[in-house]
């Protein structure tokens, strides 16, 4: 019988444990622990998520009706205005492949490269392609004959500090290519 009262005692001891602990869980004090770890927990899920710097429409739109007005002008201060007000619609923003604006973004600061060359601005035209590279890692546009706009941006701005070789492989132009080549050629000899 001792056998029995102990066993009882220990099923008792292990009842009492086992709903103390049921019991425990449903305080409010660990509901208050659990909410806000799980709180804690949704906050650090969207500090990991890069907040959307959304591109302002206005902007975008006042970019490319200047950008139709100035067409193929060759009025130097026309284009370094359409180059900064590229700039101005991107920075300070944000941008990551998955981004809703990612392209638009890209074509904007390849538009003020492209106009900082036009208006003979190499040195703001460096700048801003140093930009989209840091901005755009790994990313590129496309020029409708399947140029690249990063490298024949290079190959413009920098076709003095590259080899035969370097030129050879950038993903430009053949036109670009052979001008480049010709002015090496005539400035050679």
């Amino acid at each position: 019988m001792k056998r029995t009262s102990i066993s009882t005692q220990h099923f008792s001891l292990a009842l009492s444990c086992l709903l103390l602990l049921l019991t425990g869980c449903n305080s409010p004090l660990h509901k208050a622990t659990v909410e806000s770890v799980q709180t804690s927990l949704t906050t650090n899920k969207q500090a990991a998520v890069p907040s959307l710097d959304r591109l302002d429409a206005d902007c975008h739109s006042q970019v490319l009706q200047r950008e139709s007005s100035v067409g193929a002008s060759a009025d130097i201060g026309q284009q370094i205005a359409l180059a900064k007000a590229a700039e101005r619609c991107i920075e300070n923003k944000s941008f990551f492949p998955q981004h809703p604006d990612n392209q638009m973004a890209m074509q904007l600061n390849a538009l003020a490269v492209v106009n900082f060359i036009k208006a003979g601005e190499t040195q703001m035209a460096e700048h801003s392609l140093a930009e989209f590279r840091a901005q755009f890692p790994q990313q590129d546009l496309l020029f409708a004959d399947y140029t690249s706009f990063v490298d024949t941006a290079i190959a413009l701005l920098q076709h003095d500090e590259l080899s035969a070789h370097q030129l050879q492989i950038l993903n430009i132009n053949t036109a670009l290519r052979n001008e480049l080549k010709r002015q090496e050629y005539w400035l050679k000899n």
